[in-house]
């Protein structure tokens, strides 16, 4: 009996252990999480970033509370229903037909609906043995939680290091507030109520600080392009000297969109860059909810040799079968400058807005597909 509640109270800060990796990788790539929450349609945009940082310091709490040992019975209970929730939301990905990550360890360990619902039983099961096994009267110590907090960060550092091939210094930092909530946790005064709230919003806010969701920062309309380039490519200039002829090669492709006509969400991307995925599915769920026609949205690609990337951008951002068009690549760079994703919002060809990944108002590309004055 000795050596399964031993065994049971080791489970702990092991299922401990795997909440705060968890939280720790959708943190390094919070940017596919809350356009992942985001492409459900639940929530809209800037209530998507905030739920997907709730969620993220909603394991990161849970984490640090199975590894502290304090409030045994409600932590078990909480982390019981926690991954309930998700079971839950699995089986409704599951029943649409999403294929695609759940994001369970953000991008850094790909789990698709299935394979997190097993994963997910897995876990409720072993909870409910440490639940049950487990020497609920036994908490560690100050130094015991000290090492325990550090030997989880080194894990989740290095679980980081090795896939990312790089170190996220604002994971690291953190890891360095959950490894001090679990020593505060560890000392006598923990049972005051204020000193409880206190260690669970520590997490909370300090996600918030080190992240803090686009809506809250970016903001404008106004994302720098070659405007004098666009405007003659698509046919609506006549200043011969705004553009050189050489620059303006292929531009017949452009003008084929008739983009002086009526209105268009044109948008450059290039298959392999991140923040172009993860605009093209921002914009793929808006014109789920406000678009009516697919000619609305265009996407414009440079010239490439593997234009297999282009089928697999379009996969990979579950797209739907917007217009397309391969430009020259040195038209491509002209206009964006480089900038990639651009965003232009194109009414009888005068641009209303432009944007890049982060600035995407989602309120203003409504309005402009529906037909409101912007």
């Amino acid at each position: 009996m000795k050596t399964l509640c031993l065994s049971a109270t080791v489970l702990k800060f092991l299922l401990g252990a795997v909440f705060v990796v968890s939280a720790v990788a959708k943190f390094v790539t919070i940017d596919a999480f809350e356009v992942y929450v985001y492409s459900f349609g639940f929530f809209n945009l800037g209530l998507s970033f905030i739920v997907a940082r709730l969620v993220i310091a909603s394991e990161l709490v849970l984490g640090a509370a199975l590894l502290s040992g304090r409030r045994h019975r409600f932590t078990m209970l909480m982390s019981v229903l926690y991954l309930l929730c998700f079971v839950v939301f699995l089986v409704y990905a599951q029943l649409i037909g999403r294929t695609d990550s759940c994001h369970c360890f953000g991008e850094l360990l790909p789990f698709n609906p299935t394979q997190s619902l097993l994963k997910n039983a897995v876990l409720i099961f072993l909870l409910l043995v440490a639940w049950k096994w487990t020497y609920a009267q036994w908490a560690p110590r100050w130094w015991q939680a000290l090492i325990i907090g550090l030997v989880v960060s080194a894990i989740s550092l290095l679980f980081i290091i090795l896939s990312l091939k790089e170190l996220f210094m604002y994971s690291l930092v953190l890891l360095l507030v959950m490894t001090i909530v679990l020593v505060l946790a560890a000392l006598p005064f923990y049972r005051k109520w204020f000193v409880t709230a206190t260690l669970v919003a520590a997490p909370v806010v300090a996600l918030f600080v080190l992240s803090p969701p686009d809506s809250w920062l970016f903001r404008g309309e106004n994302q720098m392009y070659d405007e004098a380039t666009f405007y003659q490519s698509i046919g609506v200039s006549d200043d011969a000297d705004a553009v050189s002829d050489s620059t303006l090669a292929g531009a017949e492709v452009l003008r084929d969109l008739h983009l002086d006509e009526g209105r268009h969400v044109v948008a450059f991307f290039t298959p392999g860059c991140p923040f172009c995925q993860l605009a093209a599915t921002k914009l793929t769920t808006l014109y789920h909810r406000h678009g009516t026609s697919l000619d609305q949205i265009v996407y414009l690609f440079p010239a490439i040799k593997d234009l297999e990337a282009v089928d697999a951008f379009y996969e990979a951002t579950l797209s739907d079968e917007f217009p397309q068009r391969i430009i020259d690549k040195h038209l491509f760079i002209k206009i964006t400058r480089g900038t990639r994703p651009l965003v232009l919002l194109v009414d009888n060809g005068a641009v209303k807005a432009s944007y890049s990944y982060r600035d995407i108002d989602e309120d203003v590309v409504s309005s402009f597909l529906t037909g409101e004055e912007l």
